[in-house]
């Protein structure tokens, strides 16, 4: 097995262990350690020019708004890379239910002042859905613009995903839109995910390829466009 393979499956298999153990930390009646002065200190301290990145990523990622921005982006990526790149992200997009186990964990979002409050059921917190789409779709675009846009184009896309997966994943704790936990209990139930579309990606069309025999692999095959 390669050396990269088995990193990737060792950090999906820590990720998820310590999304779940996060998961169950966060069922209690208050903040974890740390969480208070850790909020306060990203609402002191985060540069004010991010303030309209911030306010754009909350117009463009809520519930009703993520939908159709996901949707513009697999279009995006079919015209610019064909059918099974969309493929791809779409089934990353489809990955984003994980957001769903926020009303599992009832963990109330922190107040203006960084109080605990009564938990509504639809708000939950827990994880930050926001995390957990920026993670795996503009990570899965991360993923593609390294393997369908080769030379620098394809190394500045990726890295301008990345960058605003950073900034959206902080900007969700400046803001305090959540707690840092949320966020983070976003990201690592994503990450095992991701690591999985980026496992198949490139394996897929092989796969397919071997059962070309086989008459729905086949349709399969044509459907995709690989």
């Amino acid at each position: 097995m390669p050396v990269r393979v088995r990193l990737g499956r060792i950090v999906a298999l820590l990720s998820a262990t310590l999304g779940v153990s996060l998961t169950l930390a966060v069922r209690g009646s208050g903040p974890l350690p740390g969480e208070v002065g850790l909020a306060r200190w990203a609402n002191n301290n985060t540069p004010g020019f991010l303030d309209p990145v911030a306010g754009l990523l909350d117009v463009l990622l809520t519930d009703l708004a993520a939908p159709m921005v996901f949707v513009v982006i697999v279009a995006l990526v079919w015209l610019a890379w064909g059918r099974y790149p969309a493929a791809v992200l779409a089934l990353a997009g489809a990955a984003t239910a994980l957001t769903r186990v926020a009303d599992l964990v009832e963990r109330p979002r922190p107040t203006p002042s960084l109080r605990w409050s009564n938990y509504s059921f639809g708000s939950g917190g827990y994880p930050s859905g926001h995390a957990v789409f920026v993670v795996l779709v503009f990570g899965t675009l991360a993923l593609l613009a390294r393997r369908h846009l080769p030379g620098p184009s394809g190394r500045r896309l990726a890295r301008a995903c990345w960058a605003l997966v950073v900034v959206a994943c902080w900007l969700r704790i400046s803001r305090l839109e959540h707690w840092p936990a949320d966020v983070l209990g976003g990201i690592l139930l994503a990450l095992p995910a991701l690591l999985a579309v980026a496992w198949l990606e490139p394996r897929v069309p092989g796969w397919l390829a071997d059962c070309a025999g086989r008459p729905h692999l086949s349709r399969l095959s044509r459907l995709l466009g690989v």
